[in-house]
């Protein structure tokens, strides 16, 4: 389900200083419904090397990002990714999973958890309850005050408006 948290919960992990200081090399790529494989595995090159390589299809991308990983600790991020075709053309550069490399999948299709499951199994996150919602609208927007009384009824009513 869009909004459910995947991306947020992988980003704190992603950015957490214990995971950053864990791993050699960490690269994130966010997909669209439509993406170029190629394209895809040339802006992963280049987040993993720092460098600034140029889309040409006379580059094997795949076995150069594949070198550049071999022997070191990377994490990888696959942000929104939509079908099992993706996940096995975008994977297949990498190196097996070695020496405590991560690759973290965000998707909305169970099947495409399922299928790109390699340590662990699937994640699910559960939908906020209402009052859960509230609560972190209202930590995010007015930190430690409250919601003005004016707001709250606003926020309320359409609260209710939804669940009726």
């Amino acid at each position: 389900m869009p909004g459910s948290g995947k991306t947020t919960l992988a980003s704190k992990v992603y950015n957490d200083e214990s995971v950053c200081s864990h791993f050699d090399l960490r690269a994130w790529c966010t997909f669209d419904q439509e993406y170029d494989e190629k394209k895809l595995l040339v802006t992963l090159f280049n987040l993993v090397t720092g460098s600034d390589l140029k889309f040409c299809e006379d580059i094997d991308v795949a076995d150069k990002l594949r070198r550049k990983l071999h022997g070191k600790r990377y994490l990888i991020v696959l942000d929104d990714v939509w079908d099992t075709t993706t996940w096995d053309e975008l994977t297949r550069p990498f190196p097996k999973v070695e020496k405590g490399s991560r690759i973290i999948l965000t998707t909305r299709e169970k099947k495409v958890a399922f299928h790109g499951k390699c340590n662990t199994d699937p994640h699910n996150l559960r939908l906020l309850r209402p009052e859960e919602s509230w609560e972190l609208l209202e930590k995010r927007e007015f930190g430690k005050d409250c919601c003005p009384d004016e707001l709250l009824d606003v926020g309320k009513e359409k609260d209710e408006n939804k669940h009726n």
